[in-house]
C-alpha cells in the first residue's frame, strides 16, 4: 500500500490544463488564417488500420508530430487540426458502427438557439439497466477518453468504444455524455449553450430530461478524471435517487473532492459502498491504495499514465460493475440462508398439518367401515 494525495496532483494538472487552453485560444486568434490545414483524414494522408491504429497511407508509419522542425507552432496547430477531425471521426463511429443515436439539449431549444448533444443506444430508456459514460475535461468529446491515445496508440485505448460494446452486450442501455460541448458550434468564441454552460450543467440536463424518465432501476456510471467531479456533483444533487437507482460508480484517476464539493455523510457513505477509483501509480492493477483525503475506495489502475487509466483498468471495471449489479439483483448468502430457513419451517409446519389431517381421515374411515359392517347396530344408535 502506498499513501498518496491525488487531489494535489490533479489540482496542478487542471491548473496547467486551463492555462494552456487559455494560451492556445489567444494564440489561435493571432494565427487565424495564417496556416492552412487538411480537412479530412485522407487529406492528412492517414487512416485507421484494422487494429484501430492511425497510420500513414503510404509508409504505414505512426503519426508524425514534427513536420517542420523550425516551426513548433505550426506542428502544434496541425496536431490540433487533426484532433478536430478525430472528434468527427469518433462521432461517425458512434453513429454508423455502434448504432448510437444523437440527442439534442436543451430539449426545449428554439429553432435559432444553439444546442449541444449526447448519444444513446437504441431503446436505452426502456432498458432495465443503464450504463453512463462521462469523459474528462479539455478537448475530448463524446466517445473519447484521450485524444492523445487515439492518435498515438489506438482507438481501443483512447475511446469509449470497448465500454459501449461491453455495455450493449451485457444488456445495458448506454448513454455517452458530451460534457465539454458548451459553446455554439463547439467554438470557443461561440455563444454559451443553455443547460450545457459547463460539464456539470450538461450532465444535470441529461439526468433530469432523460435518465430520470428512464425505466432503469439499475444505473452504473464510469467516469474519467474531471468526469469524477461531474459525477460527484450529480450525486450530491440527487443523492436520494442515486441511493435507489445507481448501483456502482467506477472512476479512473478522478479529481473529485468531497471537501471542496461539499459532499455530506450520505454521499460519502454511498461512495464507500458503491464507488471505486482506479488511480494512476506504479503499483500493480487493483492494488489497494490509501488516501488521506478521499472516502472512495481507491486501487491502482495498473499504469502511471493519467490518460491510460480507463483502458488499463477496463477489465477490472467490467468485473466491478458485474459484481455490484449482482449484489443489487441477487440475494446475499445471508439472505439466501434466511430464505432457506423460512422455507424449511414452512415445509415442517405443512407436514405437521398434513399428518393431523391424515389422522382425522383415518378415524372417519373407521367409523364408516364400522357403520357399513353393522347397519342394525347403527340404526339402534340412531333410535
Amino acid at each position: 500500500m502506498k499513501a498518496y494525495n491525488r487531489h494535489f496532483e490533479a489540482g496542478i494538472l487542471i491548473f496547467f490544463t486551463f492555462n494552456l487552453k487559455a494560451f492556445l485560444m489567444a494564440d489561435a486568434k493571432e494565427d487565424e488564417g495564417k496556416y492552412q490545414y487538411p480537412k479530412t483524414l485522407e487529406e492528412f494522408g492517414y487512416y485507421f488500420n484494422k487494429d484501430g491504429k492511425l497510420r500513414d497511407v503510404k509508409t504505414e508509419e505512426p503519426f508524425k508530430f514534427v513536420v517542420d522542425e523550425d516551426n513548433h507552432k505550426y506542428n502544434q496547430k496541425r496536431y490540433e487540426a487533426l484532433g478536430n477531425i478525430i472528434t468527427e471521426y469518433v462521432y461517425q463511429l458512434l453513429e454508423d458502427k455502434h448504432n448510437l443515436k444523437k440527442f439534442t439539449i436543451p430539449v426545449d431549444a428554439e429553432p435559432d438557439e444553439p444546442t449541444s448533444f449526447f448519444y444513446m443506444s437504441e431503446d436505452a430508456l426502456d432498458k432495465d439497466k443503464l450504463l453512463i459514460l462521462i469523459h474528462g475535461n479539455g478537448v475530448v468529446r463524446a466517445g473519447q477518453w484521450a485524444r492523445r491515445l487515439i492518435i498515438n496508440d489506438c482507438l481501443d485505448s483512447g475511446t469509449q468504444l470497448p465500454f459501449i460494446d461491453w455495455g450493449i452486450k451485457e444488456g445495458y442501455g448506454v448513454i455517452v455524455a458530451n460534457t465539454n460541448y458548451n459553446k455554439a458550434n463547439d467554438d470557443n468564441d461561440g455563444e454559451e449553450i443553455k443547460c450545457s454552460e459547463s460539464p456539470e450543467d450538461h450532465m444535470e440536463c441529461v439526468w433530469k430530461n432523460f435518465v430520470q424518465k428512464s425505466k432503469a432501476s439499475a444505473i452504473g456510471i464510469v467516469a474519467h478524471s474531471y468526469g469524477g467531479v461531474v459525477t460527484l456533483d450529480l450525486a450530491i444533487s440527487h443523492i436520494d435517487e442515486f441511493s435507489k437507482r445507481v448501483f456502482a460508480v467506477a472512476l479512473t484517476d478522478s479529481v473529485h473532492s468531497f471537501s471542496h464539493q461539499n459532499g455530506d455523510e450520505r454521499v460519502i457513505e454511498f461512495y464507500r459502498q458503491r464507488g471505486k477509483n482506479w488511480a494512476s501509480c506504479l503499483d500493480e492493477l487493483d492494488t489497494p491504495l490509501e488516501s488521506q483525503s478521499d472516502f472512495c475506495p481507491t486501487v491502482a489502475a495498473g499504469t502511471d499514465k493519467h490518460e491510460y487509466t480507463s483502458y488499463s483498468s477496463m477489465q477490472s471495471i467490467f468485473k466491478f460493475l458485474s459484481e455490484k449489479y449482482k449484489e443489487l439483483t441477487e440475494p446475499s448468502e445471508e439472505e439466501k440462508e434466511k430464505t432457506e430457513n423460512s422455507e424449511n419451517m414452512a415445509s415442517t409446519e405443512k407436514g405437521s398439518e398434513e399428518e393431523v389431517m391424515s389422522q382425522d381421515v383415518t378415524a372417519s374411515q373407521i367409523d364408516v367401515e364400522m357403520n357399513s359392517q353393522n347397519p342394525e347396530e347403527s340404526m339402534k344408535d340412531e333410535l
